[in-house]
């Protein structure tokens, strides 16, 4: 799969109807995610949640409520689009068929509850929340019901939760990948590193200990993990693990931002300088 990433890194360049830009000047698309085959790509553009194909054409609206729709993230079997939103005044969990259909909100709480992922059942949707104690990471299931915290307390701060298809749970627990991610640069005690935990097992791994910022963690199906880190020059670079040790995947000069890996490991997309790319 390795091998396969490497072979092209391209901007992905789309038109928005009812917009007037023109082909490679769409700017502010936003949390990208991608379809379990990595064809499609889904994002926040505007306030609304959008799809486009990976190889680029015309986007279209998939929702239009009051408020902004962030974070939209793909079920892995393909048929849901969860993804938060503010209508109400705080962002809350929202679930709705990929083509199309009924929004259905799942969670009503008055703190701010941000979509992360799915659990690979496809039943499951794991978000960050700050009701409570600060924040934490929660879990909901797809028919609704009330949210359950994963970790009770035993890890504080977490958030950007990333299941494998072990159950191990990937999250980072400090304030810099979370409130001050555009903060660069930073190096120090509070610095996030690449952790786990498995529910099942109770088992705990810090996969990385670099004094400065390594987060925003993906899984594919096979259990590949991809984040983002500064070790190399000091910007948010592509990163994953091969045979264990940390390895950088590319080396811009501008950071990259929130990349997401399709399901089945072939495709990542990410943020940079403002406009959507994928590395394939």
């Amino acid at each position: 799969m390795i091998k396969s990433l490497l072979k092209s890194l391209t901007a992905m360049a789309f038109l928005l109807p009812c917009h007037s830009f023109a082909q490679n000047q769409t700017y502010f698309a936003s949390y990208p995610a991608l379809t379990p085959d990595a064809q499609t790509i889904v994002f926040s553009y505007d306030g609304d949640i959008w799809k486009v194909p990976v190889k680029g054409g015309v986007a279209l609206r998939i929702t239009a409520m009051q408020g902004e729709e962030i974070n939209p993230k793909v079920s892995p079997d393909g048929k849901w689009l969860a993804f938060s939103a503010n209508q109400f005044g705080n962002n809350d969990v929202y679930v709705m068929p990929i083509n199309g259909g009924d929004i259905k909100q799942l969670t009503f709480n008055d703190a701010s509850d941000e979509v992360d992922n799915w659990s690979w059942d496809s039943k499951t949707i794991y978000f960050t929340s700050g009701r409570y104690n600060s924040f934490s990471s929660y879990k909901v299931g797809i028919t609704g019901g009330t949210a359950t915290r994963l970790f009770d307390n035993y890890f504080n701060t977490t958030h950007h939760i990333a299941e494998s298809p072990t159950g191990e749970l990937f999250f980072n627990d400090t304030w810099e990948s979370y409130r001050f991610t555009s903060r660069k640069h930073y190096k120090g005690a509070y610095n996030p590193d690449i952790q786990s935990y498995n529910p099942k097992t109770k088992a705990y791994k810090r996969y990385t200990d670099y004094i400065g910022k390594d987060f925003w963690t993906s899984v594919d199906q096979k259990g590949n993990v991809f984040f983002v880190s500064d070790e190399g020059n000091d910007e948010y670079n592509l990163y994953t693990f091969i045979a264990g040790k940390k390895s950088g995947l590319t080396n811009f000069e501008t950071s990259i931002k929130r990349p997401f890996v399709a399901a089945n490991g072939t495709t990542v997309v990410f943020e940079k300088d403002y406009q959507l790319y994928t590395y394939d």
